[in-house]
C-alpha cells in the first residue's frame, strides 16, 4: 500500500487505482488559534480600530478629520492592528502595558546594551512594534535607568551658552 501511495504522488491523480482509498482533505484538521487579539481597552488605538472595523468617527467634525487622516497610515491583519509605512515592513500597534514591557525587554533584560534614547527607539522600531509615544518614552526610561546614569558618559559641555568676545579692531596689538 504504500508504496502504491508513493507512486500516485509522483504521477497523475488519474491513475489510481480501485482498491486505494484516498481522501482528499480541503480544511485543516486543526482550528486556527488566533495568536493577536485587539485589546478594546481604551487607548490610543481605539478610535483607529473603530474606524477601520466599522467606520465610526467621533461627533466633533475637528477630531473626525484627524483620525480619518491617521487611520490611513494603520491596517488590520489577523485581528491585530498594524502601521503602514513606505521603507519599513509594518509595525505591530501596541497599548501602553505592552510598550512598557517592551521597552524594559529591549533596554535592560534580553539585549542590556543600555542604549540611548533615539538608538533604543530605532531598535524597538527594527524588532517590529509602534506606539506614538516611543522616544518620549524611551528618553524618560533612559533617564530613570540607574545603570546608564551611573555608567553613562560624562557630560563635559558648559551649563550655558559661551559667548564669544569681540575685539573692536581685529589684528590690533
Amino acid at each position: 500500500m504504500a508504496d502504491e501511495v508513493s507512486k500516485i504522488a509522483s504521477s497523475d491523480e488519474r491513475a489510481v487505482e480501485e482498491g486505494l482509498m484516498i481522501e482528499v482533505q480541503k480544511n485543516p484538521s486543526i482550528e486556527e488559534v488566533p495568536t493577536f487579539a485587539i485589546q478594546s481597552s481604551n487607548s490610543w488605538m481605539t478610535p483607529i480600530l473603530s474606524l477601520l472595523q466599522d467606520g465610526h468617527l467621533p461627533q466633533n467634525k475637528e477630531e473626525a478629520r484627524k483620525i480619518r487622516k491617521r487611520a490611513a497610515r494603520f491596517i488590520i491583519l489577523n485581528n491585530a492592528l498594524y502601521k503602514r509605512g513606505f521603507s519599513m515592513p509594518y509595525l505591530r500597534c501596541v497599548d501602553e502595558k505592552e510598550a512598557m514591557y517592551i521597552l524594559k525587554e529591549i533596554h535592560e533584560d534580553v539585549c542590556e546594551d543600555h542604549a540611548g534614547p533615539r538608538s533604543l527607539a530605532r531598535k524597538i522600531i527594527r524588532t517590529g512594534y509602534f506606539w506614538p509615544t516611543m522616544q518620549v518614552d524611551a528618553t524618560e526610561l533612559v533617564k530613570r535607568c540607574d545603570k546608564c546614569q551611573q555608567f553613562g558618559n560624562v557630560q563635559r559641555l558648559p551649563a550655558e551658552k559661551l559667548t564669544t568676545i569681540s575685539s573692536p579692531w581685529p589684528f590690533a596689538q
